[in-house]
């Protein structure tokens, strides 16, 4: 043996494990530059009235406190001030522009869903748990279509939602016939694991059939419609609806909205997986922000002190 290579080659694996190591506790770019800047960029729709909007030129609602408040754990973290900086964003591209590089976390309503797999994100654990309640046109303080909280009231009916596939999945799952979204068959949603087409049809006939299911990427337009009595019936986030059908100038003698949700939904924080750093660190700020007295009263003030706790992760949206 040349017991003069031994030592380098020796050092250079030293040197290798250490590089190695290091390669693998590098802090991700996102997370540096919130900790230079003292702000994280947030991606929010203010278009949701009583979640994120903008009243009197203020940013407000339930995200934007739940921001502010997520926001002072994670200072506690980084050993400084950390400031939310919210992005308006349309939300039909919420997680695109997030693997755009255009802000550090997408903060807005976003429920988990297979079909954001293509853009390689990860979720934290939820912000908020609420789901998706039946809302109709409001007529003498109650509601003016003929419709109730169950989702069996939808038969026939003309319903809008927004257009997301997590709606989508929750109304599938309630037994709602929806439209396919990438391809395959409504059935092949409702029922991925039917041994033959005969069992597949014969579970479909339990299906509810809605007469029309419109899908519309901004909520005034849906506000505007449930108001108008243009549709019969409206699905929409306890988060979303609440405060509108409540609280709303503008739509709250207009707006009719039970209050007990049809499925459960979580919202989570989402981040791009190369940040994963950010991500636990995010993870664990909403844990200790969930865990604060404040964090009830934001509760009560946007969303009817109603928390489901449904104790679900993002993977329970992924089935």
């Amino acid at each position: 043996m040349n017991y003069q290579v031994l030592p380098r080659l020796l050092l250079s694996l030293c040197l290798g494990a250490v590089t190695t190591s290091a390669a693998l506790t590098a802090e991700s770019a996102a997370l540096t530059q919130i900790k230079q800047d003292g702000r994280i960029r947030m991606g929010m729709y203010l278009g949701f009235e009583g979640l994120s909007f903008i009243q009197k030129g203020k940013k407000v609602g339930l995200e934007v406190e739940l921001a502010q408040l997520v926001c002072e754990e994670l200072s506690k973290d980084l050993g400084r001030e950390v400031q939310p900086e919210i992005v308006n964003q349309e939300w039909a591209q919420i997680i695109q522009e997030l693997r755009n590089g255009k802000y550090h976390t997408a903060f807005s309503a976003v429920i988990p869903a297979q079909l954001y797999a293509t853009f390689d994100v990860a979720y934290t654990r939820s912000y908020l748990d609420t789901g998706p309640v039946i809302c109709c046109q409001e007529k003498d303080g109650g509601p003016g279509k003929a419709v109730t909280a169950k989702v069996a009231s939808l038969a026939d009916k003309r319903v809008v939602v927004i257009n997301d596939p997590a709606v989508r999945r929750a109304l599938r799952r309630c037994g709602v016939y929806v439209p396919a979204d990438d391809g395959k068959t409504d059935l092949e949603h409702s029922f991925p694991k039917a041994a033959t087409e005969a069992a597949v049809l014969d579970k479909a006939a339990g299906l509810i059939a809605v007469k029309e299911l419109l899908q519309i990427d901004e909520m005034p337009v849906i506000y505007k419609m449930l108001a108008e009595g243009e549709v019969d019936a409206g699905v929409i986030d306890l988060g979303i609806i609440w405060w509108v059908a409540n609280d709303s100038e503008r739509w709250a003698a207009r707006i009719y909205a039970f209050d007990k949700p049809i499925g459960p939904y979580i919202y989570s924080a989402v981040t791009r997986s190369e940040d994963a750093d950010l991500s636990k660190l995010l993870d664990a700020a909403i844990g200790r922000a969930k865990a604060s007295p404040r964090y009830q009263e934001i509760l009560k003030r946007w969303h009817g002190g109603a928390d489901p706790n449904w104790k679900l992760a993002a993977e329970a949206f992924f089935e």
